[in-house]
């Protein structure tokens, strides 16, 4: 009767396996959804509603995409051994980055309930709007980044300080989001629309504010993870 033969997986390759690749994969697909996003609003400030059609489904489908990440995320998280951090922080970050992917199919969602007609005098704000929402979120990944890093290594004060500024960026990000937000909001209550189109728009606003607020969030449960 001939000997077992037992697969062992090596003991590095393990090490080397850690939950901020799936977190990093995830955001991955929150960058690549708002991206898409923002090819949708030019779109519709355009009238291109075909191509407008088209994006939004896009979104749709990156964010089902995303969603299997986190489920394969949530179903491989170590228990104990090579976690160093509190499970609960990290599944609160994981939501919290899930949250910008809704959040941007919702804005998605919301701009096809009606099509209307962006005045010039607000339109490049709309966008500037998108960006800065953009730029929080790359400012969130890079966060994510420098936690990873400073999670699976001998703690040194400087990594510290590098993982502090990265999130620290994040939340300057979703603060220039939000003033271009405060602005873009008062030009649509100033416009000569009818109310439906006013409420319309600014509801879209505010959703995709909510984005860079989900960014910032996360940001700060990656602060919890090293804080103690």
């Amino acid at each position: 009767m001939g000997r077992r033969k037992f697969t062992r997986t090596p003991m590095a390759e393990i090490v080397r396996r850690s939950p901020f690749d799936g977190l990093l994969s995830h955001n991955e697909k929150a960058k690549e959804c708002i991206s898409v996003l923002k090819d949708a609003m030019e779109a519709y400030c355009d009238g291109e509603w075909e191509r407008f059609e088209e994006l939004t489904n896009k979104i749709i489908k990156i964010e089902h995409e995303a969603d299997l990440i986190k489920g394969n995320i949530r179903a491989h998280l170590p228990k104990s051994i090579f976690m160093r951090i509190d499970k609960s922080t990290f599944l609160d970050c994981l939501r919290e980055e899930d949250a910008i992917l809704d959040y941007a199919e919702n804005a998605g969602v919301w701009l096809k309930f009606k099509r209307n007609v962006i005045p010039n005098e607000f339109r490049e704000d709309f966008l500037k709007h998108l960006e800065k929402v953009i730029e929080c979120v790359g400012a969130y990944d890079n966060a994510v980044k420098e936690v990873k890093a400073l999670v699976r290594g001998a703690v040194r004060q400087k990594d510290r300080e590098k993982a502090k500024q990265a999130i620290k960026e994040t939340h300057r990000k979703e603060w220039e989001a939000d003033e271009v937000e405060k602005r873009l909001t008062k030009n649509i209550f100033s416009a000569d629309l009818d109310p439906l189109s006013i409420f319309h728009l600014i509801k879209v606003v505010e959703l995709i504010g909510e984005i860079a607020d989900h960014a910032e969030n996360a940001g700060d449960r990656l602060r919890m993870m090293f804080a103690k």
